[in-house]
């Protein structure tokens, strides 16, 4: 069922309520409260004017003061003394609300995009403009929230106020200023949601302004910027995407500025006409000279809160579509399927791959008709080029995806059948492209294994098995790894051996090694290599590599060319082979010939 556009209004504010409370309930529901009370206070202000006038009427008659004077002068003063009290302590709350509202999106963006079984929604441009838009305004939309919200609760409360006292006083000027406010309300929401669609249409032109922004902010590429002499190139990339932007979003205030601009005439008219008729009733003496002050003075403040209502919810609307947009985010299903009944698993003894294939979402082809059996305890090496679909292999055993084709089997059964994280829980992997935490040296190594956080001794024996031994005994492990928060800086080479640590301080069953050597020194690797043997003992080892000299100690290597297995063997068998792998040997082998070496 399609919902009108004043139903679908409500379900949002229903919706970014709902937020509110679950964030902070009782702050939450004091705001409300106090913001009920201050709407009160210009009605209260009003009303005692008014009575205020008609006791002076009376007085000046009498000549005396009566409690027709006393009882409108104390309320005056207490509720002026009301709308100073109210101030701060409103301030107080919306502060209160704004903060655990704010952590509460972001905990919400960082459960639903954290939690992702898979890698799949990455590789979508659409998710990356969602969580782009997501991200970036949740520092804001929160407080503009309730800013908005509650500015317009309040407005609400004086507006509804304002008019039941002018119902008595003069009817028809409450129904006048509602019909010529309420096109410009209608009009305003539907333009403000015309920019904010304007803004989500364009939102990858937003994320290239960001990335061409930070190529030229970042540390990372500051030296090849200024080798290159890239400013003007990024410059340039970073005004073409910004032009994109603000065209659509020009177009679209542009058309609420002039539709806005012409019903301002028409409200301005229908409040001369309802003047007229207010001031005609006064002397013609239908009312009394407090009803024509209340006429009078109500004509400013209801005007100015009606289109500040109007402003309010043009403004609250954006922050209102934020959170459908939150809602809807946080709704999107998981990609990856997930078994009913899980199979628990607690060790394997063989991996099989079975014509397995894969083709990435944006139509790469990765890997083709791939079957292989990893067996308990074995080593076992994948090499081949860049592109030839090493990693994607990893990827699809740690089922970060699942195969297009074929299956992966985990002693018989199919790894979509498994408990996914009991079998993540037997991997431990060092990436190509590993963290760096601005944590501690100790927590860096112990996150693959937090319950073991503070346990000293298998501390020592990972920074040991990882290289990052002389790191322990210099920095001492509570030592703080980023240079952003104060702390130390390490060279790419001693963040993998942190990363390799941290492999092994897992203890896993299955160690998945993708370019383990690829920021060491030789002297390192070759140190790592020769406690290769040691190092994986007792465990299955899945080795990527680019450097064949590694791979010598492996029980079996799998060679790949354009995602297909080509080859698969020994070392010495497949140089005598004489096939891929050997013509791979060679040519590195040939990079270090002396005959190169002289030229």
């Amino acid at each position: 069922m399609r919902l009108d556009r004043r139903t679908f209004r409500w379900r949002l504010v229903g919706l970014a309520l709902r937020q509110v409370i679950q964030a902070a309930p009782l702050e939450a529901t004091l705001l409300l409260l106090l913001l009920a009370l201050g709407g009160l206070v210009p009605v209260g202000v009003l009303g005692f004017t008014r009575a205020l006038v008609d006791g002076l009427v009376a007085g000046l008659g009498e000549g005396v003061w009566g409690p027709w004077l006393w009882w409108p002068l104390l309320g005056l003063a207490l509720a002026f003394a009301l709308d100073f009290l109210l101030a701060p302590w409103v301030a107080y709350l919306q502060g209160a609300v704004n903060e655990r509202l704010t952590a509460r999106v972001h905990l919400l963006l960082m459960d639903k995009v954290g939690g992702l079984p898979d890698l799949t929604p990455f590789e979508n441009p659409s998710f990356h403009d969602e969580l782009q838009v997501l991200r970036d305004q949740a520092p804001y939309q929160p407080l503009n929230l309730l800013i908005f919200l509650g500015s317009a609760f309040r407005g609400s409360i004086t507006v509804a106020g304002v008019l039941l006292l002018l119902l008595s006083a003069a009817p028809l000027f409450p129904l006048l200023l509602l019909l010529a406010t309420l096109p410009q309300a209608i009009l305003t929401f539907r333009l403000q949601k015309g920019v904010w669609e304007a803004v989500l249409f364009t939102a990858p032109e937003a994320r290239r302004m960001r990335y061409f922004a930070e190529a030229l902010l970042e540390a990372d590429t500051a030296k090849e910027v200024r080798l290159f002499g890239l400013l003007p190139f990024f410059r340039g990339r970073y005004l073409e995407a910004f032009w994109a932007l603000y065209r659509a979003v020009r177009r679209a205030r542009g058309r609420q500025a002039l539709g806005a601009s012409g019903l301002v005439l028409l409200g301005a008219l229908a409040t001369a006409a309802a003047l007229f008729l207010a001031l005609r009733q006064a002397l013609s003496g239908a009312s009394g000279l407090g009803n024509l002050v209340l006429v009078l003075q109500s004509v400013g403040s209801l005007q100015q809160n009606l289109f500040g209502l109007v402003q309010d919810g043009g403004m609250l609307y954006e922050s209102l579509l934020y959170f459908e947009r939150l809602e809807r985010f946080l709704a999107l299903p998981p990609t990856l399927r997930q078994p009913p009944k899980p199979r628990e698993v607690r060790s394997f003894e063989e991996i099989r791959f079975e014509q397995v294939g894969f083709t990435y979402p944006d139509g790469r082809r990765a890997l083709q008709d791939v079957s292989f059996t990893l067996r308990r305890g074995e080593r076992l090496a994948l090499v081949g080029e860049n592109g030839a679909g090493k990693t994607t292999l990893v990827k699809l055993l740690l089922r970060f995806y699942d195969p297009g084709e074929g299956r992966i089997l985990v002693d018989g059964v199919d790894l979509r059948e498994l408990d996914l994280a009991a079998w993540r829980r037997l991997v431990a992997a060092v990436f190509q492209d590993f963290g760096r935490y601005a944590l501690t040296l100790e927590e860096n190594i112990a996150l693959s294994d937090l319950k073991h956080l503070h346990d000293p001794k298998r501390l020592e024996e990972a920074a040991r098995a990882g290289g990052a031994e002389g790191l322990l005994l210099r920095l001492g492990p509570e030592a703080l790894l980023s240079r952003a928060f104060g702390g130390t800086e390490l060279s790419l080479g001693e963040w993998q051996r942190v990363a390799l640590s941290r492999a092994f301080f897992r203890q896993a069953e299955l160690l998945v090694l993708d370019e383990p050597t690829a920021s060491l020194d030789p002297k390192e690797e070759a140190h790592l290599y020769a406690r290769f043997a040691e190092l994986a003992k007792g465990k299955t080892v899945l080795l990527i590599t680019h450097r064949l000299g590694s791979v010598r100690m492996a029980d079996r290597i799998l060679v790949l060319s354009g995602g297909r297995l080509v080859e698969e063997g020994d070392h010495a068998t497949l140089l005598a082979r004489g096939g891929a792998y050997a013509e791979l040997w060679r040519l590195q082998a040939d990079l270090y010939s002396p005959d190169l070496a002289d030229k």
